[in-house]
Formats: structure tokens, sequence, C-alpha cells
């Protein structure tokens, strides 16, 4: 008799910090067993809508809000929501009957883990940030695993005896890319110097501010090239703002703009320097063994992301700025003085590589399929 395909749901989504990890192990997964069936479980709303079906995977859909930090009458009809995602989630889950149940943050993550537990279905629980967001923490006891991507998360998260550092996983391309190889992919040349400009998927408003404001400082230095990556909602913008800078054709050519980067292994590979946000990014940059330039956003729950900059910068691996403290003369000083400094950033990259765990998605399919198994 054959044995049965195990069924995994993942659920965790909105931004690709919460998406991408739970691909990573699905395709952990079905390098184990390639018979597993997976579904994964997000909102219309989110970047995990257009990327999981693009892959090949089945979603379905609940409908969940995330709450106002500060009192919002908009709360009431996010609890209403709340309560009837968590019902919405336990019909997903009597339909699939998953062997285990994994949430990779975001929150839709939290009321489809609440319905697994509820329905006593094992359930682990992903954090990707040194300081555990809200539905980690609120979550952490009533879930089998917690497993963490940085161990100053261990004592954070309210459950520390369910805790296992595991690292976060990243896509492979992320690891195994070369470098040389990226570079020549790109037409660069040796003496060339690559400052990549990413705001995260949704792409970050002051970012770009400074970064067109900061442009012609930069490229105005020979053997520079800008590669800013806007996200799609600003694209417009800055292209329009890109035209009335003060730049020679030369350096017009050395400021190049994308809304978006689909082999975005490649870019983080071939460039000196990362300027991003620190949240789920900070993985991908440590995995690539970069030299950064982190600009945590302000407009998060508990200031996760600062945490996440500063442990990276503990490490040596990463320059950590602060939105309230960035300006363009400011933003274009710290380039440019990183990237006179050779050493400095060789320093650097060899502390962003030490941080990587490129076992993390191996780690967590090999837990998440003994969990099935039971």
């Amino acid at each position: 008799m054959p044995e049965k395909s195990v069924k995994v749901l993942l659920t965790g989504g909105g931004t690709g910090g919460h998406v991408f990890p739970g691909i990573v192990i699905a395709e952990e997964i079905r390098r184990r067993e390639p018979n597993a069936k997976i579904l994964f479980v997000g909102t219309r709303r989110g970047l995990e809508s257009k990327v999981v079906p693009r892959l090949g995977y089945e979603i379905e859909y609940v409908d969940v809000r995330y709450f106002e930090r500060s009192f919002s009458p908009r709360n009431i009809v996010t609890a209403y929501k709340a309560f009837a995602s968590v019902l919405g989630a336990r019909r997903i889950i009597s339909r699939f009957k998953p062997d285990v149940v994994v949430g990779t943050g975001g929150y839709v993550s939290g009321p489809v883990v609440l319905a697994a537990s509820l329905a006593q279905i094992p359930t682990l629980i992903h954090e990707q940030n040194a300081f555990p967001g809200l539905t980690t923490r609120l979550l952490a006891r009533r879930v089998d695993i917690v497993a963490v991507s940085h161990s100053e998360a261990v004592a954070r998260v309210g459950a520390a005896a369910k805790a296992v550092v595991t690292g976060h996983p990243v896509r492979r391309e992320f690891f195994e890319t070369s470098r040389a190889e990226a570079r020549r992919s790109l037409n660069l040349k040796a003496k060339d110097r690559l400052v990549l400009v990413v705001g995260g998927s949704g792409g970050a408003e002051k970012i770009n501010q400074v970064t067109l404001e900061a442009a012609p400082a930069i490229v105005g230095r020979p053997g520079i090239i800008l590669m800013h990556v806007t996200g799609s909602r600003y694209y417009d913008w800055v292209s329009r703002e890109r035209e009335k800078l003060p730049l020679r054709p030369e350096q017009a050519q050395r400021y190049q703009l994308a809304d978006f980067i689909h082999n975005i292994p490649v870019a983080m590979a071939a460039c000196d320097l990362i300027v991003a946000r620190s949240g789920g990014m900070v993985h991908e940059i440590t995995a690539a063994g970069r030299p950064s330039l982190l600009i945590p956003s302000p407009n998060v729950t508990d200031d996760h992301q600062l945490h996440n900059a500063r442990a990276m910068a503990a490490q040596g691996a990463a320059i950590v700025v602060e939105e309230k403290d960035l300006n363009a003369q400011k933003f274009a000083r710290e380039i440019l003085a990183v990237l006179e400094d050779a050493r400095r950033l060789d320093d650097m990259a060899a502390a962003a590589k030490n941080m990587g765990r490129p076992e993390a998605g191996s780690k967590l399919a090999e837990l998440i399929l003994k969990m099935a198994k039971k």
C-alpha cells in the first residue's frame, strides 16, 4: 500500500518578507517529499496573491486586516473580521486536512495558526526578526514550535522552551550566485562600484526621495553606478524627477532606474553596497554576503527593523542610519565614504556572509516533516 502524501498548510503574507520564506520552505519540502500536498493561505490584497499562483502552488484566501496601533474606529471592523477569519480558516483546514500548519508571519498567519491550534493540528511559527512581532508573541504559547532566525529572539518570544534557532529560509540562489559571473552578466568593469538601492517589495518614499536628491553627488564620482529600485507605485514619480536632475549624459547613464528586479540574487551578488530597509531583506543580504547601509522603517510594530539593523551592525556587517536622521547629504556621505574604503567593504562582506544560514530552509523542512509524520 503506497504511503499517503504529507499535507502541509503554509500561511503568511502581505509583504515579500513573509511570503518568500514560505515559498522556500515549500521548495525544500518538495525536494524531500515530491508528492507532498502543499496549500498556501493568504489574503487577496497581499503579495502572495500574485507570487504563489505564479510559482504553481495552490492558494486560498481569508479576509483579515491588521490592527491600527493607535485607537481607531476601524479596529472594531477589524476585530469582527479577525473573528470571521478564524472561522474561514477553520473551513479551509477542515477541507484540506493538513498534517501540520506553518505560519511565516504577517497578520494573516494569526487566525490561520490559531484555528489549526484549536483543531489540535501540529503548528509551527517562524519569526524572522531579532525582536519578535506581536503575532508571534500572541501565538507562542499555543503553538508546538517557535522557530526563530536570530538567537536573540529566544528570550523574547514568551515561550523560550518551544524556541528553536533555525536561521531564516532564503532561496538557494542568494547563497550560490557567483559574484564574478553576476558582474559579467551586468557588464560591470573591474573598477566599477555598484550601489543597489532597494526599498522593499512596496518601495519606500523616504529612501526614494533621498536617493533622487543624492544621485548627482553619487554618480558624480567616476565609476560609481547607482541602481535604484523604486517599487512599482513610486516608479513614475521617480522617473519624472530624475529627468530634472543636473546630470551629464555619462552620469545619467550610470543612474539606472527599475520598478522591480526579477533576478535580485544576481544584482545583490554583483553590487558593492546594498542600501535597504531591515526587514526580511537582511537575511538575503547575509546570504549574498554583501555590505549594507540599512535604513530601518519607523512604521513597524515594536521597531523590529531597528533591532534587526543593530544586530547586523553589531557584527560589523552593516551601517545603520535611522530615518529621522536621514537626508541627501548624509546619505551620499555615508555611501561615498564606505566605497572609498576597500578594506572596510571586504570586512563588512565577510561579516555578512558569516551571519548567513544556508541550512535554514533544510532545517525547517526537516522539522516540519517530522511534525507531520508523528
